[in-house]
């Protein structure tokens, strides 16, 4: 049984609606569920997180902030269930083969068609026991210091396998 597809977008956003209505249809035979982002407008309702500075000099935009909240309360979903997370513009380019889902997590997006550029937080397969991990990791990090993709790029590093050719991020 293939998971459940958690699409990241913006209701009322006419950039991440233009994105979503063209890729949705490359998704067809998955479900898809609308995961409404955190933005730096609905962020006040999120404050979990402890952000630091990358790099020890420079502090998160409030929009960067609003992408890790959006991807940590996808994997809070993940924790009961396998999904595959989404960003709106994530187009899928070829049929996600099974063994995809034998895996504790796989990344699939890559940034375009012929780059070798990995998209981590593009599009990537999480089963509950990773989704755990990664949420227990985040809510009780002294500091983040680096972006949700960087997290995400070494968590499939360490627990996945990466299958980047499968999605590309559409421009």
């Amino acid at each position: 049984m293939k998971p459940e597809v958690w699409m990241i977008s913006i209701t009322g956003n006419p950039i991440s609606e233009y994105y979503k209505d063209i890729v949705t249809p490359s998704w067809s035979g998955y479900k898809i569920n609308h995961f409404e982002a955190v933005t730096p407008q609905t962020m006040s309702e999120f404050n979990y997180l402890n952000f630091g500075k990358k790099r020890d000099t420079i502090e998160f935009t409030d929009t960067e902030k609003a992408v890790w909240y959006s991807h940590v309360e996808c994997w809070v979903i993940a924790r009961s269930k396998p999904i595959i997370v989404v960003e709106h513009d994530i187009l899928l380019d070829l049929p996600i083969p099974d063994e995809v889902f034998e895996q504790p997590m796989a990344c699939l997006a890559n940034s375009n068609r012929t780059s070798l550029r990995h998209l981590a937080g593009g599009a990537y397969y999480l089963t509950p026991d990773i989704a755990t991990h990664m949420v227990n990791h985040v809510k009780n990090v002294k500091n983040i210091t680096y972006n949700s993709d960087a997290m995400i790029h070494r968590k499939c590093d360490e627990f996945g396998k990466w299958y980047r050719h499968l999605c590309h991020q559409f421009k």
